[in-house]
């Protein structure tokens, strides 16, 4: 007996029946392609499905992978309707939820319309970076350090780390100033990060038995600053060239600019608005709030103390 494998994504479409219309009726046309209650479904919303599928669409025919499209969209459009009727897109949580994701797509559609005017950049400007930051080409390293991290506050910026000359050294500090951090082997590609930090890293690498160095950055989502403390515990050379090298050169200047761009637009309407923003009492700007902060002497919460967090993600 033959066996048939049939893919998940497929077996989705017969766990949904749907009803057939009245033979009466006319069947939707054009860019319609089915109706729910009269609501049109397009095959706009069908293909925009598919689009959130990923991989899995790409092994089963076409028609069948649209067909199961049409069905979450038809499911989708019927569940809402219910949540309508029983008014809960009136309560405070949904409205909240809404508005923030209505606030992200519109951040999306403009961060896409400035990446959309930057122009492709030649292949003699990527030769140009490839040239300049050899860092990241043909001197590139793959570096394994052993990390802790910790969030910057007032207290931190007085903690007596300079003459900590081991790892075991800073871990004490931090235990003793009651601040909570996490240790764990981090590994960094001087391909994908900034070239100027990758030149310290290779400046201050002096094998396992190295001093330890810090740097400071804010990683998007943190609410403050996170120290790193670092040590180079292995290092090795893995040149990124030819072709592929020029395109990801390409791909980086791109970015680059459409950051720019962003930036540059994030500032001026800061500034533009500047005016028309009024805190309530207690609420300020991050860097108003850390300075009153540390001007009033706060330092990290009490309790215990501290102890290593969680293993960092690699």
């Amino acid at each position: 007996m033959k066996t048939t494998h049939v893919p998940m994504l497929l077996a989705a479409a017969a766990a949904l029946a749907l009803t057939a219309c009245s033979k009466d009726a006319k069947a939707p046309e054009g860019q319609v392609v089915a109706t729910v209650d009269g609501t049109d479904v397009t095959i706009h919303e069908v293909n925009a499905e598919i689009g959130g599928m990923g991989a899995q669409a790409q092994s089963a025919p076409r028609k069948l992978v649209e067909s199961v499209a049409l069905s979450r969209v038809i499911e989708r459009k019927m569940l809402a309707a219910e949540a309508r009727t029983k008014k809960l897109d009136q309560s405070p949580q949904f409205v909240l939820a809404k508005a923030r994701a209505d606030e992200n797509l519109l951040v999306q559609a403009l961060q896409a319309d400035v990446a959309g005017k930057v122009q492709q950049t030649p292949r003699e400007a990527a030769q140009k970076f490839i040239s300049d930051n050899k860092i990241m080409f043909a001197d590139r390293r793959i570096m394994t350090l052993d990390q802790i991290q910790f969030l910057r506050t007032p207290k931190s910026a007085s903690l007596p780390l300079k003459d900590a000359k081991t790892m075991a050294e800073v871990e004490r500090v931090l235990i003793q100033e009651n601040i909570e951090y996490r240790r764990a082997p981090q590994q960094i590609d001087t391909l994908v990060i900034d070239p100027r930090l990758s030149q310290e890293f290779v400046k201050l690498a002096k094998g396992p038995n190295g001093e330890p160095f810090m740097y400071t950055d804010q990683p998007q989502g943190a609410p403050a600053p996170v120290v790193y403390v670092n040590v180079v515990s292995e290092m090795r050379i893995d040149p990124f060239l030819d072709e592929k090298a020029i395109t990801y050169a390409q791909q980086v200047i791109q970015r680059q600019e459409v950051g720019k761009r962003l930036q540059a637009e994030l500032t001026r309407l800061r500034e533009a608005n500047k005016a028309k923003i009024k805190y309530a009492n207690g609420y300020d700007t991050p860097d108003k709030v850390a300075a009153s902060l540390e001007k009033a002497g706060a330092a990290a919460p009490a309790g215990g103390a501290a102890k290593p967090a969680a293993p960092a993600a690699k």
